[in-house]
């Protein structure tokens, strides 16, 4: 441990001798403070809490995590130093946790920089602390992953551009892939099924307050997924022909059954739904014992049904993202015995008739004003 904590001082020092450290520093809390007060985006909610902050994190973090990690073994194959290291009294492993943990504490740092405005919001209102905890527990998360990502595009290519254009293509893909962009054209069952394998709609899972073991370790698969990788493609650059061919037939066997196993047992733990911790001050997303006896005597499937419209009053806009996360809860503490369904009826005009004909559901008018201008919005 003390060898790797060696080359995680080495990086730090190497990214604070240059201005490659406040530069990433700078750049996510500009853009941080930016996002969550863009356009009132956070006054108009009237709700003390850090959901704006952490909406647009995901994708901030693609880019920052991209050029941070752009020039790790890049910039070390570029001036050729990279064969010097690899003949040190060290594992390859040592080395790559050593430049993992310098970027991980250089992310934390800059989370740690954000948690003034934490401390700013709780002197407005009553801040719901357990959203919170799990928005920052999330981000580590995400940025251990991106991290591991981009060390192993960085080893590689000697290109610090090509590594930065790769790596944000690849986080990007694990993001969009389980996002409403693309789910919204599949049905609910493909669209469940993508944002299982999203890297956002699981960073929104924990970041509202509800720590669950299968999100958990979704992203520490990826990370060590990427990081043996990062291991086995530093090793394999250094064979050479007269060396063992068993030893290279065994390594890689073992690193095969080592991602096969890292990678598949999401699918084993996907089963696995009681592993889940709500932090939320009232524990708003726990559902009772008595209504959880009544969902597992259905006899029948039953359809939960939600109607939002895309646009509706800044005051109940913040609320949507919390039922749907509530209706979610139903869904799954009655497993296969419930559906939810998340719907626009502007979108859907067969659901919109049916829903002002069988169940007298209709639109609320609402007098939208801001600096800009005023009207009047007919919303679900």
């Amino acid at each position: 441990m003390s060898k790797i904590l060696a080359i995680t001082k080495k990086e730090l020092w190497s990214y604070f001798s240059t201005p490659t450290a406040l530069v990433f520093l700078g750049s996510y809390l500009f853009t941080s403070l930016f996002s969550f007060f863009w356009v009132e985006k956070y006054f108009t909610r009237n709700i003390a809490d850090l959901r704006p902050l952490f909406e647009s994190t995901p994708l901030l973090l693609i880019f920052l995590i991209a050029t941070l990690t752009m020039k790790m073994w890049s910039e070390e194959k570029k001036i050729g130093t990279i064969e010097f290291l690899m003949t040190l009294p060290l594992k390859t492993f040592e080395f790559v946790l050593g430049k993992f943990l310098a970027c991980l504490t250089l992310v934390s740092v800059a989370l740690l920089l954000s948690m003034g405005l934490v401390f700013t919001v709780g002197s407005l209102g009553h801040v719901d602390w357990g959203p919170v905890v799990g928005a920052y527990f999330a981000s580590l998360l995400l940025a251990s992953a991106y991290i591991a990502i981009g060390l192993y595009v960085s080893s590689r290519t000697e290109s610090q551009i090509v590594s930065m254009i790769v790596t944000s293509l690849l986080c990007f893909f694990f993001y969009v892939i389980g996002s409403d962009i693309i789910t919204s054209f599949l049905n609910s069952q493909q669209g469940e099924f993508l944002k299982l394998l999203g890297s956002g709609s699981r960073f929104s899972s924990i970041s509202r307050g509800v720590l669950d073991f299968r999100d958990i370790y979704y992203y520490m698969s990826i990370t060590l997924v990427f990081l043996a990788l990062n291991t086995f493609a530093l090793e394999k650059s250094q064979w050479s022909e007269k060396s063992n061919k068993k030893t290279h037939t065994n390594k890689i066997r073992t690193t095969s059954l080592l991602l096969l196993n890292l990678v598949f047992a999401n699918i084993w733990i996907h089963k696995v739904d009681n592993a889940r911790w709500d932090l939320t001050e009232k524990k708003i997303y726990s559902i009772s014992p008595t209504t959880k006896n009544i969902l597992s005597q259905l006899s029948e499937p039953l359809i939960i049904r939600a109607y939002f419209s895309e646009r509706t009053h800044p005051l109940l806009a913040p609320l949507v993202p919390m039922i749907k996360d509530l209706i979610g809860e139903y869904k799954i503490a009655g497993k296969k015995k419930i559906k939810t369904e998340v719907l626009d009826p502007r979108k859907h005009p067969e659901l919109e008739a049916e829903a002002n004909r069988k169940y007298n559901i209709k639109p609320v008018p609402f007098r939208i004003a801001d600096r800009h201008s005023a009207s009047l919005v007919n919303s679900y």
